[in-house]
């Protein structure tokens, strides 16, 4: 029985230090994941600052400010409804109106559902502002005001104020960093080569 015991306890001691060598190693590997990500985060911002004056106007790629409306609804439903230099100003009135009502913390337009075990934020429908905006200037203007809140709420919900993104416009979606970094070293090359020509 004495022998079982000491059998036992050395398994025990065992077991012990190889859970301490366990809970060391998965310190070090959180530790350079913080590391990496934060490189990665450090890279990310300083593509975003660098890209606008690198990329050519027919690049796929370039920087988006999320939770910032797309003007061009608001000016299509301003045509629709005004004529000649009131069109322009009431156009860019209206788009800086609904721009403020994002930015407004007060405003929440957003509504929780559960799904597949997870808390999801989404525009609310019945949200009556929403409802009198799509009334009076249409489905498009009242799209494009649902995404902007949304972008808002993902990337920025804490001061509402736009962030920008690297953003793939072809696939209209956030571009990884390795696609920019392609694009940039092809065009690179195409500079490269026009330059040897």
């Amino acid at each position: 029985m004495e022998g079982k015991l000491d059998v036992l306890s050395k398994q025990v001691e065992d077991k012990s230090d190889d859970m301490q060598d366990m809970e060391s190693l998965n310190q070090v590997l959180v530790l350079k994941e913080r590391m990496n990500n934060s490189e990665l985060q450090e890279a990310r911002t300083e593509l975003k600052s660098g890209l606008e004056n690198v990329l050519s106007q027919q690049s796929l790629f370039g920087i988006k400010r999320m939770g910032e409306l797309n003007s061009e609804p608001f000016r299509d439903a301003c045509m629709q409804k005004f004529l000649g230099e009131d069109l322009e100003i009431k156009s860019i009135e209206l788009c800086s109106l609904w721009q403020e009502n994002i930015k407004n913390q007060q405003w929440f337009p957003f509504k929780t559902i559960q799904m597949n075990g997870k808390c999801d934020e989404i525009i609310d429908v019945n949200d009556d502002k929403l409802k009198q905006l799509k009334d009076a200037w249409g489905e498009q203007v009242y799209k494009v005001v649902c995404v902007a809140l949304s972008e808002i709420n993902e990337y920025n919900p804490s001061t509402r104020c736009a962030v920008p993104e690297i953003w793939n416009f072809k696939e209209n979606r956030k571009a990884s960093l390795k696609e920019v970094i392609g694009c940039l070293l092809n065009e690179l090359k195409v500079l490269k080569q026009a330059k040897h020509r």
